[in-house]
């Protein structure tokens, strides 16, 4: 098994959503990740643009020999939009540099190994020293931490904070996951906008319950309606980030459930064309528990109009999350198993999303 390390970096598009993408093709490609520095955001190395890049340095395990590596790392490349002209250190969506394989010193027409620049920059040393400081460079003969310590390099290399670009965060998962209690207390943890659903409002909602075909289509019209109104209005007004207890995903796949295949697919086409001019959530959180549980929290909140849920019901809805998570794309997904719910819940949860951010996004 080879080691490898490679740098990643990118100033166009969504750059984390880009930085993200490349990692999890990395490892379905390349091979398996074991080691990753922190996110840093820097401006254009070499460059007059003004779009700041975001840096990493990452440690594979790879079966790949270094050519082969870097046949495919540049497929890669491809695959997300990067485009290659005969311009040095233009824009692009994504980069994928191999600065060291193993310690084996390569060179030739279209490969050099180690990377002959590593070692000017610091956007590459600062996040290669998080990983491997005392990686000795096999053709300079010094460690990684003496490199960044004698660089000349004065472009500056921050680490990223990804909350001040973070927007929309939102949990989602089945009645009585206990979605609006830790939303409650990410956004307060994340000094964010709690924005709570407000379904308790709608008076067709007990109506539903006596006679679901009756009011199935009325009902699922009429949230849709109503999370666009409260979502476009919020952000349109708010700049901090906000901290939702749904997402307008739910709209879709409640109506999946609900509404007959005529109903459904009109409401489907509709769906889209509002879901079309909304933001997209940077993270959704999933709560995902047994329906036993469920039913122990819908007891337990007491509303009248909920106790009649049977456990079918909870278990389809269940079952469309599954898939609807399955088919999204380009939104960062956490999933969180809850096996019991006891008092260390929420501290736990929040740490876990926490983790989640700072691996994620920065």
């Amino acid at each position: 098994m080879n080691v490898a390390f490679l740098c990643l970096g990118g100033n166009i598009g969504n750059r984390i959503v880009n930085l993200n993408a490349t990692k999890d093709a990395i490892s379905r490609i390349l091979g398996r990740i074991t080691a990753q520095s922190y996110i840093y955001e820097t401006a254009a190395w070499g460059s007059v643009s003004e779009n700041k890049y975001l840096n990493q340095v990452i440690k594979i395990e790879t079966q790949l020999s270094a050519q082969n590596l870097l046949a495919k790392a540049l497929r890669i490349e491809k695959s997300l939009g990067r485009k290659r002209g005969s311009a040095k250190n233009t824009d692009r969506t994504v980069d994928i540099d191999i600065l060291f394989f193993n310690s084996e010193i390569i060179s030739a027409k279209a490969i050099e190994i180690p990377h002959p620049r590593l070692h000017l920059r610091n956007f590459v040393l600062k996040p290669l020293n998080d990983i491997a400081p005392d990686f000795v460079h096999p053709v300079l003969k010094k460690s990684i931490s003496i490199l960044l310590k004698n660089s000349k390099d004065k472009l500056p290399v921050k680490k990223y904070n990804a909350l001040k670009d973070l927007k929309y965060i939102c949990f989602e998962g089945n009645i009585g996951s206990g979605k609006t209690t830790l939303a409650k207390v990410l956004a307060k943890k994340l000094n964010a906008r709690f924005l709570p659903e407000e379904f308790e409002d709608n008076p067709l909602l007990p109506l539903f319950y006596d006679n679901k075909k009756l009011f199935a289509f009325p009902l699922e019209y009429s949230f849709l309606v109503s999370r666009f109104k409260q979502l476009n209005q919020t952000f349109k007004s708010e700049k901090k980030l906000i901290v939702s207890d749904y997402s307008l995903y739910k709209c879709l796949w409640f109506a999946k459930i609900n509404l007959s295949k005529k109903d459904f697919i009109l409401f489907k086409k509709q769906f889209k064309i509002i879901a079309d001019q909304l933001p997209k959530p940077d993270l959704i959180v999933y709560l995902n528990t047994s329906t036993k549980n469920l039913k122990q929290n819908i007891k337990k909140r007491g509303r009248k109009y909920e106790q009649s849920i049977s456990n079918d019901y909870l278990n389809s809805i269940s079952k469309q999350y599954d898939k609807g998570f399955a088919k999204i794309n380009n939104i960062q997904t956490l999933h969180i198993t809850i096996n019991a719910y006891h008092r260390r819940l929420e501290k736990v949860s929040v740490k876990t999303i926490n983790n989640f951010i700072k691996e994620n996004f920065g």
